[in-house]
């Protein structure tokens, strides 16, 4: 079963505003650098976010683990009996393990994709947070461009601005309103029909 993790989220420069030329020549331009994954952890929403998806990983791998303890008790008890039982029983006695394995499977994909479909949702949501940060906080200090740290292979640690965006970040976005990542409901699977059963006919007739 793997284990989910939250990747670095990945995001572009950004650039606030177009001044006129003249402007933009008599103003010295003001560049800011920042660490989008610091930002992820220590928010309050990153935080927030971070947790609920460990939880609902966590609930997952619950299950499959019972399962998987299911069908290795069902492994254990076939080794210990086969030499009593007869063929028939040996035969079902597989066959349900095979079914059970088929189970667990089906639950280990369906896992990983309602993750991998969670961490999405989060990071999309959390992206769109943090570019409005940007924006205001870009346009608040006068800032000609903010660069993702991941794109710039040098900067000195006067232009870093990691800590206040995520002060910023922190007053504009409230971890308490922030949707929870939520598992995807499950369908339960519909039970066969019943053939109608057939009325009994009475003496005489056809």
């Amino acid at each position: 079963m793997p284990r989910w993790t939250c990747a670095p989220l990945a995001f572009v420069v950004l650039l606030f505003g177009v001044l006129p030329l003249r402007a933009q020549q008599a103003e010295t331009p003001k560049f800011g650098v920042f660490d989008p994954e610091t930002v992820w952890k220590l928010t309050e929403v990153g935080k927030k976010y971070n947790q609920d998806l460990n939880e609902a990983r966590d609930k997952l791998q619950t299950d499959i683990d019972k399962k998987q303890a299911e069908i290795d008790g069902m492994r254990d008890k076939l080794r210990q009996q086969q030499a009593s039982l007869s063929e028939d029983k040996s035969a079902q006695m597989q066959r349900d393990i095979q079914n059970k394995t088929i189970e667990l499977n089906r639950m280990t994909d369906d896992a990983t994709r309602e993750m991998k479909s969670q961490l999405s949702d989060v990071q999309n949501r959390f992206q769109q947070m943090l570019m409005d940060t940007l924006e205001v906080y870009g346009k608040e200090k006068n800032f000609t461009l903010i660069f993702n740290k991941g794109v710039v292979d040098y900067n000195s640690p006067q232009v870093d601005v990691t800590q206040d965006l995520i002060q910023k970040f922190n007053e504009m976005h409230k971890a308490s309103s922030a949707p929870a990542a939520k598992p995807q409901p499950k369908k339960t699977p519909e039970k066969p029909k019943e053939a109608p059963k057939e009325t009994p006919k009475g003496p005489g007739s056809p």
